[in-house]
Parts: C-alpha cells; structure tokens; sequence
C-alpha cells in the first residue's frame, strides 16, 4: 500500500538487524531539492514502524527530543530547575544510583527499567526514594517538551523502610555522655540538633547572617511550607555550643577547617561518624529526641509544630493560634 505525499515512510533494513524497519519522516529540503530525513525509530516488524509513522503524523512532534538519552534530559533538567544555583547534592547523587538508564533513549523508558534499577540497588530506602523523585521531576520536564506523554515514574514501588532506618531518639544517659564530652565537636553538633529539633541538612545550611544571638533566634528551614524559612529557637543549654560556632568570617555556621558542610552526607563523613560516641545513632535522630523531650515536657501540640517545622492539619491551628518569640524560647528551655 502506498502511503500519502508527504506522510513518511517505512523501510526494511538489513535482515541481520533485530529491528529492521526504520520508519522516517521529512523535515525539509536541502538547497538543491533533496529530502531531508530524520528517524522515527527502528522496530521489528513494519507495522510496528506504520504505527509510529501514523502517531507522528496524528501528532508531530521534534524528531530529535524523542532521541535524547536519559543522561541528555536530565542535564536540561538540571538547566531548567536550577538556573542559578549548583545542582543539589540529593539529586546528584541519586543520578549516579540511576546510572544503568543514563544510555537509555528516555521516551522508551518505562517503569519496568526505572523499578529495575531501584530494585539492585543496595542501597537504603532512602536513597532509593530520591533516585524514584528525579526520575518523576525529569518525566514532569520531558512531559512538558512533549518527549514523553506519560510518568512512569509514578508508578514505580518502593520497598518498606527498613528497621535500620528507623530512627531512635537519644536516652537521657546517651544525653547525659554528651555532655560530659563536649571536646568532641560531634557531639556539639548532636547536641544542638538535640536541642533545636533542625534537620542534619537544615542545621549545615544555616548562615551567619541568619543566627541572632541576642535574640538568641535562627532562621531557617526546608521541605515544607511549614518547615522552612522559620524561626529556630536557641535553648539556654546550647547557646554557648551555638555562640561557639559563630564567626562573622564565615558565610555558614557550621564548618570544618573553614569549609562549609553543607549537607548530611559532608556531616556524616567528616563528623559524625568519627565520634565514638555517636555509633548506633544517625544525625537525624537529634530531631526525634527534641520532639521527645518536648513531648516529656508537655509543650503543647501548637509550639512543637512551630519549633519543629510541622503542618498544623487543623484549622484552629493553622489560623487562629499565634504564638510569640518569647513562647517559643520558653518552650525549648523546658527540655
């Protein structure tokens, strides 16, 4: 059957190729009259190859885009999504996991490729819960450039969190110890994590300029509406740890040999994990002991929420409570 002028075509390749149809379509014309071709894609049998000639000419599309890798899209993700700022260590990390898709041509990516990858992964759910969120943020992008028309990221399982994942507030003894050895720098930043209730990544993105310590405030905050750009409380107890590491020469709070940390995983290698008081313990257990001892504390429902960061999931709440800066330092000096 002929097709129509104009519609494209579809030819056999050599039969040594397991895909020997090639539909291609024109996209213009050289100078002295001669098409120019572009491919649709390679496939098994010709109607495979009628198919994707008869959905390009129901919707055309950019030839090239359908071509782009994985690797390809995501860097002009990375473009779109942070136009002025380095990409973020979170997602850097996760496209490395990924590393196994970065070849894939992305508009033939499915859940199965994506569930794979995840599946081998060895790494902890979390990880694995950032390599699943760029994988939906870059579906997002390539639905938006018409690559794709599908997130199949979405529809991609995560394994249950693990039992070592799952995180344990620090004892009274645990605390106790930590005090008794505040030489370890370590175990100064456990404690103001102890007792500012900040995540890892909040307390290692924390400026100077946003610590007030006549006030005796920060400011700061991630991840949600709630949670950022709040005011952090400074407790009686860590006020000299916090006073210890500010410096007016320094863009960040919290830096080791004049560099910032930044990030959870720079706290964990370069701190953390070289104090032996800390093992059996992750950095984000800091927040669970601050909600705990506010909890012991009976601090009520609304302050927590704003010391910690939490949506307030009533109306009450949200609304009609409003709490001062006095209140809250109150608070945290109960625990």
């Amino acid at each position: 059957m002929k097709l129509p002028n104009g519609y494209g075509s579809v030819i056999r390749m050599s039969r040594r190729r397991r895909n020997q149809f090639a539909a291609r379509v024109t996209v213009g014309w050289t100078d002295d009259g001669k098409q120019i071709r572009k491919y649709l894609g390679f496939f098994a049998t010709r109607q495979e190859a009628l198919n994707a000639l008869a959905n390009y000419n129901q919707n055309p599309y950019d030839v090239d885009l359908k071509k782009l890798t994985f690797a390809e899209v995501y860097e002009r993700w990375c473009r779109q999504k942070f136009k002025t700022e380095p990409v973020k260590s979170v997602y850097v990390a996760a496209y490395k996991n990924l590393a196994a898709l970065h070849e894939m041509t992305f508009s033939r990516i499915r859940k199965r490729h994506i569930q794979a990858v995840i599946d081998d992964c060895p790494l902890k759910t979390q990880a694995k819960s950032h390599m699943k969120s760029v994988c939906s943020q870059m579906f997002k992008f390539a639905i938006d450039m018409e690559i794709v028309a599908t997130n199949f990221a979405t529809l991609v399982e995560l394994p249950t969190k693990e039992d070592s994942e799952l995180h344990k507030p620090f004892t009274r003894d645990e605390l106790a110890e930590l005090w008794k050895h505040t030489d370890y720098s370590a175990a100064r930043v456990a404690l103001i994590l102890c007792y500012t209730g900040m995540r890892p990544t909040e307390l290692a993105q924390i400026k100077t300029a946003d610590v007030d310590l006549t006030a005796r405030f920060m400011r700061g905050g991630m991840k949600t509406a709630a949670g950022k750009n709040r005011l952090i409380p400074i407790a009686e107890k860590i006020f000299p740890l916090v006073n210890e590491l500010y410096s007016v020469t320094n863009e960040f709070l919290l830096t080791v040999a004049g560099k910032p940390i930044l990030n959870v995983n720079n706290l964990r290698s370069q701190l953390w994990n070289k104090c032996p008081l800390l093992e059996g313990h992750l950095p984000h257990d800091g927040r669970h002991t601050c909600a705990t001892l506010l909890d012991d504390a009976d601090v009520p429902l609304k302050i927590k929420q704003l010391i910690l960061g939490h949506s307030a999931h009533d109306v009450t709440s949200k609304v009609y409570t409003h709490k001062t800066q006095a209140q809250l330092l109150e608070a945290i000096n109960r625990i």
